[in-house]
């Protein structure tokens, strides 16, 4: 029992959460970007190890490996890759993240 005047008790899921703070957690995109492509005799050699950061069912916040040319085009932008096989390191997060609308409001990234 609650006494009266007292606000309801929220639903909480499986992962813990409202609805209202699963929608902003999930409204957060992160990508850990690690591309390399160096020339070499055979022309380009390349080594992606790009990770996409998600949340499974139960919450618990895992990566998971992406190759840069299959990231979103927001990503590709960001990053300034254009496709293909390309010469040059790319290094560093970007993240972008919506507002309680549903907007997209940053774009961020860090290089490192």
């Amino acid at each position: 029992m609650r006494a009266s005047g007292m606000p309801p008790i929220p639903n909480l899921g499986s992962d813990g959460l409202t609805d209202d703070i699963r929608g902003y957690r999930d409204g957060i995109e992160v990508y850990h970007v690690n591309y390399r492509g160096q020339r070499n005799s055979e022309g380009i050699e390349i080594n992606d190890s790009t990770q996409r950061g998600v949340y499974d069912t139960e919450g618990q916040f895992r990566w998971v490996g992406i190759r840069l040319g299959n990231t979103p085009a927001w990503v590709q932008d960001r990053v300034g890759y254009r496709g293909g096989e390309q010469a040059g390191t790319r290094r560093g997060i970007v993240m972008r993240t919506r507002d309680h609308t549903g907007q997209v409001s940053e774009v961020i990234w860090q290089t490192y």
